[in-house]
């Protein structure tokens, strides 16, 4: 599966958007077409049902809808794929047992980004980039790390961690495959305005 370029959103419902399912319509609506679900906490039967809705969304809009760390929503809910952090399953268990699947996995240094990509990893989420409201406890890798990371692995890298409208051409620049974006987009007071703003700036940098 072909990864899209550009902004990378993922759900969360501590800012203006007070549910994934509608987390994931603003970003789809202003033109982001790669959709992370992640939720920590809640049942499995509503995980479920927010990651089914979120598909079906993704389906309207021709978008890549991606699970964190659960697989088992993951399969359930008929996901492109799963993200996972380096304390979650790994990513070459994950590869064996479901082969189709795109897996994504998180990377502050290059000896873990390149770990990933050896273990079977589509993509690397590579970051804290900047501090991060949303990760205060991340690694900050910075500009000079991303660079880094890009260089040291042939998969996509999305900078994660602190990304703003400002700092877009300068990630695009490290030759990045795109940007995940939470609170810089869902903390605005028009979500979907925003989103657009964020793919926009990509597109133009």
């Amino acid at each position: 599966m072909q990864l899209p370029r550009g902004i990378y959103g993922i759900t969360d419902t501590s800012y203006t958007v007070k549910s994934h399912v509608d987390a994931a319509r603003a970003f789809l609506e202003g033109g982001v077409r790669i959709i992370q679900y992640r939720r920590k906490e809640g049942s499995i039967r509503i995980l479920l049902e927010e990651a089914r809705a979120i598909r079906r969304l993704c389906n309207e809009y021709g978008a890549v809808f991606i699970v964190d760390d659960r697989i088992d929503i993951a399969i359930l809910s008929d996901a492109d794929g799963v993200h996972v952090g380096l304390d979650d399953a790994p990513v070459d268990e994950i590869r064996r047992r479901f082969s189709g699947l795109v897996i994504g996995a998180s990377a502050s240094t290059v000896d873990e980004a390149i770990q990933g990509e050896n273990a079977g990893a589509n993509y690397i989420g590579a970051g804290s980039v900047f501090p991060s409201p949303t990760r205060p406890d991340y690694r900050v890798t910075g500009l000079v790390g991303l660079r880094n990371i890009v260089q040291s692995v042939s998969i996509p890298v999305y900078a994660i961690g602190g990304i703003t409208l400002e700092s877009i051409p300068a990630i695009k620049a490290t030759g990045a495959w795109g940007a995940a974006v939470i609170s810089g987009i869902l903390a605005a007071k028009d979500p979907v305005k925003m989103a657009r703003a964020f793919v926009e700036a990509w597109e133009n940098a």
